[in-house]
């Protein structure tokens, strides 16, 4: 019986080495596939989280795009007759609003140079796409206003404009619209 059994092997011995190798090769497709996938998966997961920051940073800047129109339409109306009469409170709501934008707006870019509280150790960064210092700049522009004074007034609602094109310019290139088109091609 045992020679049975050292003939059998013998015979099957190339076939054995056979299955081996293709049990290998099975095994070697299956890691590249399970590598593949585990890195498309990981590169799905990053561009999940940055698309839910993203979504986050779009949520708090339409709301300040909001604040920041209204500041355009209520220093555009300034001048007509029975405006300045409402002016301080209207301009105090604004700035208000602004202001509360400025410190949501901390939940997602912690420093900024022209922060009234600067942290302990402010990092080193371009400081004009602070965005944040967009903000600031409009908050401190239309806080000294008079109604009586048109001409400032008109002088700053051509400032919030800038204002507002940079801080747009910025808001852009926070959220990358390009970088989402990209990511699904």
């Amino acid at each position: 019986m045992s020679e049975l059994i050292s003939k059998l092997a013998t015979y099957l011995s190339p076939a054995t080495l056979q299955f081996d190798l293709a049990a290998a090769l099975v095994a070697l497709v299956a890691l590249l596939f399970s590598a593949v996938t585990f890195y498309q998966q990981r590169r799905i997961s990053i561009e999940t989280l940055r698309i839910q920051r993203d979504n986050d940073i779009i949520g708090w800047m339409n709301h300040t795009i909001d604040v920041l129109v209204g500041i355009e339409f209520f220093l555009r109306d300034a001048g007509r007759p029975g405006a300045q009469q409402q002016f301080s409170a209207r301009r105090d709501d604004y700035l208000a609003r602004l202001s509360a934008a400025i410190d949501k707006g901390r939940l997602y870019f912690p420093s900024f140079s022209l922060d009234v509280i600067a942290p302990d150790q402010a990092p080193a960064r371009d400081h004009d796409r602070d965005i944040l210092n967009k903000l600031v700049r409009v908050y401190d522009l239309i806080r000294v206003l008079e109604p009586q004074n048109s001409a400032a007034i008109e002088t700053a609602r051509l400032r919030l404009l800038l204002e507002k094109r940079a801080f747009m310019a910025d808001a852009r290139a926070e959220v990358q619209p390009q970088r989402r088109r990209d990511f699904f091609n």
